[in-house]
């Protein structure tokens, strides 16, 4: 079996973004490492693949700044623009470019950063998502680029450097406030199982609701991206299940679920919050121009993309740093979408 760049990096006493610099030369990586790394490589007959072209670095510093793969999605989700805007601002402090990339599925968008990476105008990257088999991570990992992942890592968790909310305990706080409303019929409306976010917030609902001697029931639960043919018709199948009482609060995953959600209960006469309290995550402007406005957990998006930025670029002046994973505070805002239960069923 081949060396590849882990072997080189495991032998030397190095990451693998060390490994990858030393291929291209970096004038960041010390002459001492260098010798390090090249020894590593012949004694395990290493050779650097072909994207890695060896040439002098440029002084000017650009991320690269990956959004999940969708035909469109994600520039009309408020999140993303959010996290943008933090990115962009602190990289404009620190003079740093940034690039967008984006593609409609997975294999447009490995395309298109192997395609950066080739022409080496990308120094490092920032992965705005956190998924299940992803393809792209497991390529920058594999080719030891610098990236750094917003979310839970779902695959080479210990070379990952991440920043993210306690997703669980955000989940288990949107719990606890409607527990403490009065509500013990809880409904869970979220993406795809595929999303590590949504995934936890689940999960936190889940604990929260143990504690209390209580499960979540399957009728309750919807696991269905917005964007999805079937979107609506899951999600009114947990509104108003075939067998049972419905729920009297729904957590949202995420303001496009809410807003599904709230589109649903005007279609079918439930009033929010008399017949339906509902609760979203990110608090964006979006939870501020609906009616009802929406109560929501705010994980401080602008701030995930500003500690993603800075340690981006912490890593690039300092290429042996460990990966870590940096927690950014969440807080819920109380607004009008929430209420006691109502007594229509």
């Amino acid at each position: 079996m081949a060396a590849t760049i882990r072997d080189v990096a495991a032998l030397a006493g190095v990451s693998p973004s060390t490994v990858s610099r030393t291929c291209r030369n970096s004038s960041s990586i010390s002459q001492k490492t260098q010798e390090r790394v090249r020894q590593a490589m012949a004694q395990l007959g290493y050779e650097p693949p072909a994207i890695m072209p060896v040439q002098p670095e440029t002084s000017q510093r650009t991320l690269g700044i990956i959004l999940p793969p969708s035909p469109g999605i994600s520039f009309e989700n408020p999140f993303f623009l959010e996290v943008l805007q933090g990115i962009t601002q602190l990289c404009n402090e620190k003079k740093v470019l940034t690039a967008l990339i984006t593609g409609k599925d997975d294999a447009e968008l490995l395309d298109s950063v192997q395609s950066h990476s080739r022409s080496r105008l990308v120094h490092a990257w920032i992965v705005l998502f956190s998924q299940e088999e992803d393809p792209v991570v497991d390529y920058l990992c594999q080719e030891g680029l610098d990236y750094v992942q917003i979310g839970q890592p779902s695959s080479h968790p210990n070379e990952t450097v991440a920043v993210d909310n306690d997703n669980i305990a955000a989940g288990q706080e949107a719990a606890r406030y409607l527990w403490e409303l009065g509500h013990r019929r809880l409904a869970f409306a979220g993406s795809n199982p595929r999303h590590r976010f949504s995934c936890a917030r689940l999960a936190g609902i889940r604990l929260y609701l143990q504690e209390q001697g209580q499960d979540l029931p399957a009728q309750y639960t919807a696991q269905v991206d917005v964007e999805e043919p079937e979107a609506v018709a899951t999600l009114e199948h947990v509104l108003f299940p075939p067998a049972g009482p419905r729920p009297t609060a729904v957590v949202a995953s995420d303001e496009m679920h809410a807003v599904l959600v709230r589109q649903i209960c005007q279609e079918k006469g439930l009033r929010i919050p008399a017949d339906l309290s509902v609760i979203s995550f990110n608090n964006s402007i979006v939870s501020t121009i609906v009616s009802p406005k929406l109560t929501s957990i705010d994980v401080n998006a602008r701030q995930l993309g500003i500690e993603a930025a800075l340690q981006a670029i912490k890593h690039l002046e300092n290429p042996d740093l460990m990966p870590s994973r940096t927690l950014v505070p969440f807080q819920l805002v109380p607004r009008e979408s929430c209420g006691a239960p109502g007594t229509a069923d």
